[in-house]
């Protein structure tokens, strides 16, 4: 036991790097990550035996899966600074409150529908940060706004940026998942996206009137008024959650938050606008004067935010392309995929060991479609030359700091993945797993969520948070004995809790809306919810998976 915990340790040292470095000291994760990797390179040499040969491959390895991610993170960036730029997302709020002037259902338009939609197209982060400033725009504080925002970005992160989490962040998988009968790793990814997609259908239903009741009782003292419009915030959940969850059943990872999101929206405000499930007197804010002096900051609520100029058709119109060319390369019916995947860049055998790596460029989303529809969108909008290229720059720079964190936490991950196959022997990850197992037993399903909100919590991002701790989970679940679908299910849902505090969105999310310094008091406010959320769902994993499903692999 002694020699299982002190591996363990040893092979922990990399990411209590990372977390002293950003939780203790505050630094942002392109700084941390390079020292993160540079540990996992002196643990892998000089306790797990490492040939300098097989570190440099595995890091090659690595560079190469952040290439395909970060594809995908351009195009989805790209594609919201030329919306921004050409003044489509103040139509697509307006196209939202419009029918109403009730605040709470104002919530469930923008504070859920439509960063669920956001966090489906583009994720990193940016759904809250858009969110956050049209919902100070209508006159909400900005410090509700923003903890608004952060709780209603839980439940599509999982999927969100077309899947990136599922798909990009449990990749290195495919190397050592030892996978049942004629099971593909697609077929492997899918069922996990599906689990992970049921599971926050349960549970993250709920979310909306979370958020309005949370709302409720941060202005005027009391869950009751927040609580009234159960109906409407339950079926605004159920709107988003039940498509998601068969689109992840019958179509895949890429696409449940963000077909989940198109399919819910227009069924909601159809709703709305006719006043059914609608509570039948209207609730407002308390008075501009009685507002608590922490909720505001160095923006003034109410100076706008939404505006009508573009009609919502021409607002929408990229992402409904974006959506039905997704679905046209994904589905085999409209024989499209053949053909995107029929060019790719592989290779093998990297600096004579037995690491290979791939990369399909047509059959990436951040190509076909973003980049593509981005390419037609200033005609769409009319956009001259100076707005095209100033939206491109800002993607660029966007892009530039999660670059330098992916290269390095990929990086990072490889090595500690390919310590056991450099030398015959376990991996750093199987240290890890083995003394997980050893401690918690059948019991680490209740827990697996919670390292994934951890690993939101330090990174500032589901995908790096699946990629850190994946294979870990799965290994975990190996050794342990239960469901490896239901484990790696529950890290993509904990990273997608994890969201709602992790220190980069929460960051992010108040400096949109001017009250840089008061991270703390968000944090603490939806620390509980996160990891209310992640224990629910450990429940009801073990629930599935004991009853239904004990089976599962």
């Amino acid at each position: 036991m002694g020699t299982l915990i002190l591996n363990a340790l040893l092979a922990s040292i990399p990411i209590l790097v990372v977390g002293i470095l950003m939780v203790g000291f505050m630094w942002s994760s392109n700084k941390a990550m390079p020292l993160g990797y540079l540990s996992a390179v002196v643990v892998g040499i000089i306790f797990w035996k490492m040939p300098f040969r097989w570190v440099a491959a595995s890091t090659l390895k690595g560079m190469m899966g952040t290439i395909t991610i970060l594809l995908i993170v351009f195009g989805a960036i790209l594609i919201l600074k030329i919306l921004q730029s050409g003044g489509a997302v103040g139509a697509i709020g307006a196209s939202l409150t419009g029918v109403t002037r009730d605040r709470r259902v104002q919530v469930l338009l923008i504070g859920w529908l439509l960063v669920t939609f956001f966090e489906g197209a583009a994720g990193f982060g940016t759904p809250a940060a858009v969110a956050a400033p049209l919902l100070v725009g209508l006159g909400f504080p900005p410090l509700v706004s923003a903890i608004i925002a952060l709780i209603a970005d839980s439940v599509p992160v999982s999927f969100g940026a077309v899947g990136i989490p599922i798909w990009g962040g449990f990749a290195s998988l495919e190397s050592v998942a030892q996978l049942p009968g004629a099971m593909t790793f697609q077929q492997f990814l899918q069922n996990i996206g599906f689990y992970t997609a049921l599971n926050h259908a349960i549970v993250g239903s709920f979310i909306p009137l979370l958020a309005v009741a949370m709302m409720t009782k941060l202005t005027k003292g009391s869950f009751k008024d927040g609580l009234k419009i159960w109906p409407l915030a339950i079926f605004a959940g159920l709107a988003f959650t039940i498509p998601s969850t068969l689109v992840a059943y019958f179509v895949g990872p890429e696409l449940p938050s963000l077909l989940g999101s198109l399919i819910a929206i227009p069924i909601v405000v159809l709703v709305v606008s006719k006043g059914w499930l609608s509570p039948k007197t209207e609730w407002d804010l308390p008075p501009r004067e009685n507002w608590s002096d922490e909720w505001i900051g160095e923006i003034e609520p109410g100076d706008g935010g939404v505006n009508a100029k573009m009609s919502a058709f021409k607002a929408w119109l990229p992402y409904i392309l974006i959506g039905l060319l997704l679905l046209a390369g994904r589905l085999e019916v409209f024989g499209l995929t053949p053909i995107l995947k029929a060019y790719s860049i592989e290779w093998n055998n990297i600096l004579g060991t037995s690491l290979s790596e791939g990369i399909t460029p047509l059959y990436n989303p951040g190509i076909f479609p973003f980049i593509f529809v981005a390419l037609l969108m200033p005609m769409i909008y009319g956009m001259d030359g100076k707005q095209v290229k100033n939206a491109w720059g800002e993607a660029i720079s966007t892009v530039t700091p999660a670059a330098i964190a992916l290269v390095f936490t990929l990086g990072m991950v490889q090595i500690m993945i390919q310590s056991g196959a450099a030398t015959g022997g376990d991996s750093m990850l199987i240290a890890l797993a083995e003394a997980a197992s050893a401690l918690t037993g059948n019991l680490w399903i209740l827990f697996a969520s919670f390292v994934g909100v951890l690993g939101s919590f330090i990174s500032g991002s589901n995908t790096v948070s699946d990629i850190m701790f994946g294979n870990f989970q799965y290994a975990t679940a190996s050794q342990v004995g239960i469901s490896r679908t239901m484990i790696l299910s529950l890290q993509a849902l904990g990273g997608a809790a994890g969201n709602m505090i992790c220190i980069h969105n929460v960051v992010a999310a108040c400096a949109t809306v001017g009250i840089v310094g008061k991270e703390g008091l968000v944090i603490r406010r939806n620390l509980p919810i996160a990891l209310l959320y992640s224990l629910l769902a450990g429940v009801v994993a073990w629930i599935i998976v004991s009853v239904f499903q004990p089976g599962l692999f």
